[in-house]
């Protein structure tokens, strides 16, 4: 094995995310790690005969981009399904899930993903009539962007054993209108409607994983977590011990676990942390309330859509012992806290259990953290709470948000400057397949914070653009307990690399330049797996 450095990259813009050293022109990568990161000359005696010069006249390099919360599996399914990604109207959602429908043997399941009726024409869901016309030989089932709400037709809801006495079932709803079916299904309510659904076959899985995992790399993203299956999955394990030995995975993975999953790890007795770089069974994850979207997201004032104020999936007391539960076994916990209620009970069930049992450096998260309003804020810094932002709902679905909750409130969502400037660690993701993989629309949203039209979400939430590139690259590594071995390019870390054509850092002035970014190259752990 050769001592001198597979390949250096020269003349590049390269920003380090370390502060001692933020910005240089050069690197050295060997076996899979950083050597160095600094000027050409610094290198001169680890360049050898076989060392391979990669001069970038310029182009921008960063640490590999950290998705610290998407739903890999979630996707991989998606992805051989109907996908309704910005459909525009009514007739635009049917005509694709009647594409799937002609190809499908009448009685066979039609699945569809990614709506957003703030996007349709009509600015509305279709009812539950327009959908038995559309597709009356299948029964359907249409997932809403934001993965809380599902849409029904009157076949599935029938196979599914739904009458007008089924009463809502605990943190879900079947949404009525006049004592009738409307096909909305929210929460836990559509986990019997999708569990008559066939599971994907085993290879066709696979296939996707392998999609997937190149639509990751493709947008400069070398790690990302897995936060689970709402309803679970039962041979999660099994699958990933095939993703790893097919060697098909090229996407970093911290696999956190919901009810169904983490009950089988722990009655197994796994560990956790168990894994290795690569891929690594994490933690906990926990589902409190509902979505912003949807409206579903658990609230202490009403919403505008519907005049609730949204949907529980814990009371206080049970949360406190599911989260006492792991707690007391060493593990960090991700929990979904989206309403502010929500996040106020989160807060209190991580407090009661470091009260019982202190952990200095326990982690816990809250995922989404979004109507975080001052007080609750405070008290995420004080109390050493991560908070995971997505500051791309703010691009994708920031118009929605404000006709659900208003502008006021919707100023106040994501409080990125607000925590940062408290002193929290404040991480970001896309929760991929809620909305797409591409970092340009995170990244926007934490520093613009427009919606797709133009409309400000709240000004004075946003971060300079180097605040927004650090939380999606080094302190994503921290909130995984990774900051050790990846996160910034410095001596010593795994070499996950992207190459862009633009600096993300320097767009304060012109953020929208950020939309237009393009990832050339994607290197994880010194191998390239993306190259446009």
């Amino acid at each position: 094995m050769s001592l001198h450095a597979d390949f250096v990259i020269k003349n590049a813009n390269i920003r380090t995310m370390d502060e001692k050293n933020p910005v240089c022109s050069a690197l050295a990568v060997w076996n899979g790690t950083i050597l160095g990161a600094g000027d050409f000359g610094d290198f001169a005696t680890v360049i050898g005969p076989d060392t391979k010069i990669a001069d970038l006249t310029g182009k921008t390099v960063l640490p590999g981009f950290n998705d610290n919360h998407s739903h890999p599996i979630a996707y991989a399914f998606n992805l051989m399904n109907v996908d309704l990604t910005g459909t525009k109207s009514l007739d635009e959602f049917f005509g694709r899930l009647r594409e799937r429908a002609a190809e499908t043997p009448a009685g066979e399941w039609v699945v569809g993903f990614a709506y957003d009726e703030g996007l349709f024409a009509e600015g509305r869901e279709p009812s539950i009539e327009e959908m038995d016309a559309a597709l009356p030989n299948h029964p359907l089932l249409v997932f809403r962007a934001c993965l809380h709400v599902a849409l029904a037709n009157s076949r599935a809801m029938a196979l599914a054993g739904y009458t007008p006495e089924t009463p809502d079932p605990p943190g879900g709803e079947i949404v009525r209108k006049d004592g009738k079916f409307t096909g909305r299904l929210c929460e836990r309510a559509y986990g019997p409607v999708k569990e008559l659904v066939p599971g994907p076959n085993a290879n066709s899985l696979m296939k996707s994983m392998k999609r997937l995992c190149g639509m990751y790399n493709s947008f400069g993203i070398t790690s990302t977590t897995e936060m689970g299956l709402l309803d679970g999955f039962d041979d999660e394990w099994a699958f990933w011990d095939r993703v790893l030995k097919e060697n098909c995975l090229t996407v970093r993975i911290a696999s956190y676990h919901l009810d169904f999953s983490y009950r089988k790890l722990r009655d197994f007795n796994m560990p956790m942390p168990f894994g290795d770089d690569l891929f690594r069974f994490q933690g906990r994850k926990i589902i409190l309330d509902g979505g912003g979207g949807s409206g579903t997201a658990r609230m202490s004032e009403p919403n505008l859509h519907d005049g609730k104020c949204g949907i529980l999936y814990h009371d206080q007391e049970t949360l406190d012992e599911i989260v006492w539960e792991a707690h007391s076994r060493g593990l960090q916990i991700s929990a979904h806290g989206i309403g502010d209620v929500a996040i106020e009970m989160l807060l209190d069930a991580y407090k009661k259990a470091q009260e019982r049992l202190p952990r200095p450096d326990a982690r816990h998260r809250i995922e989404h953290c979004s109507f975080c309003y001052p007080p609750l804020a405070d008290r995420v810094v004080r109390e050493g709470v991560l908070p995971l932002l997505n500051p791309g709902f703010l691009y994708y679905f920031g118009d929605t948000h404000i006709r659900n909750y208003g502008e006021a409130r919707v100023s106040q969502e994501f409080p990125f400057r607000s925590l940062l400037d408290g002193g929290a660690v404040v991480g970001i993701g896309s929760d991929a397949p809620v909305t797409v993989l591409s970092p340009n629309e995170i990244l926007y949203g934490a520093i613009a914070r427009k919606s797709l039209s133009g409309v400000s979400c709240g000004e004075k939430e946003r971060v300079r653009a180097h605040e927004a590139l650090r939380a999606y690259t080094a302190t994503g590594a921290y909130m995984t307990f990774d900051e050790r071995r990846k996160g910034t390019l410095k001596a010593g870390k795994l070499a996950d690399i992207v190459v862009t054509d633009i600096d993300p850092a320097a767009v304060d002035d012109e953020p929208e330049r950020v939309l237009e970014m393009k990832v050339e190259r994607t290197i994880l752990g010194g191998k390239t797996v993306f190259e446009r």
